[in-house]
């Protein structure tokens, strides 16, 4: 017995000795690039790791050098880990999901409502707010031509409300779900005639210097349009510069 316990303190020292070292979770950075169509994901190298995968909604994609990848593809879930032979790392995880708010109830300047005009606040909710000519949180403000509605940014005022240079596009669709990545510069217009049951892509433009990763997209269906009140479904991308419009 006298034997016996020094040969089993051994043998552990020997396992512990062999078991490999738990993998640290990548530490990603998400940055879109190529006017925001692409994402590119960069990371830091994970000490003892051979390779890395990247889960792009669930489908596995291997990455056995560097420390770098591009999702080009509007994705709704991303997620990396290490790994080293069969051992794999926790994951880091980044959910790029619109936040979608639904019947968001806004009057055009013809009506007799006080909420002329939306925002999308820090959680990326959609809010409808009462028209000001200098309010700051100004996004969009619905307003009319005639028997027309109009989508205006708040730049497309003389003066403007804000210094947002806001836009929106038509997105040639009457399907929100499905509408998933919002167009690059040059189709959008700061002043858009909206008709019901039709889906829109809009560019909250924090500066009048173009697409930027401090620019927000978002995505508009009119549902429909009763006298001068627009009922409205909107999805807002959380992460700056991207143009992906994936539902939740």
């Amino acid at each position: 017995m006298r034997y016996l316990l020094p040969i089993l303190a051994a043998a552990l020292v020997l396992i512990v000795a062999c078991t490999p070292p738990t993998l640290e979770t990548p530490t990603v950075t998400a940055a879109p690039i190529a006017g925001g169509d692409t994402l590119r994901l960069t990371w830091t190298a994970v000490t003892s790791a051979t390779g890395y995968n990247v889960y792009l909604d669930a489908t596995k994609h291997q990455v056995t050098s560097g420390t770098s990848y591009d999702v080009t593809a509007p994705t709704k879930l991303i997620e990396v880990t290490a790994y080293s032979g069969s051992e794999e790392s926790d994951k880091w995880t980044l959910n790029t999901g619109i936040v979608k708010t639904t019947s968001v109830s806004v009057d055009n300047m013809g009506g007799t409502g006080a909420n002329k005009a939306f925002y999308f606040n820090t959680s990326g909710t959609a809010v409808a707010i009462p028209y000001a000519a200098t309010s700051s949180d100004i996004d969009f403000v619905l307003d009319t031509t005639g028997i027309s509605t109009e989508l205006r940014g708040p730049t497309s005022y003389d003066p403007d409300i804000n210094a947002k240079d806001n836009a929106s596009a038509s997105a040639g669709s009457t399907d929100f779900d499905s509408y998933n990545n919002a167009p690059g510069g040059g189709v959008y217009s700061t002043v858009n005639t909206i008709s019901s049951g039709a889906v829109y892509a809009l560019w909250i433009d924090q500066s009048p210097v173009g697409w930027g990763p401090e620019d927000h997209f978002a995505k508009m269906k009119v549902e429909n349009i009763t006298g001068n009140t627009a009922t409205l479904t909107l999805g807002y991308q959380k992460v700056g510069g991207l143009r992906w419009l994936r539902n939740p």
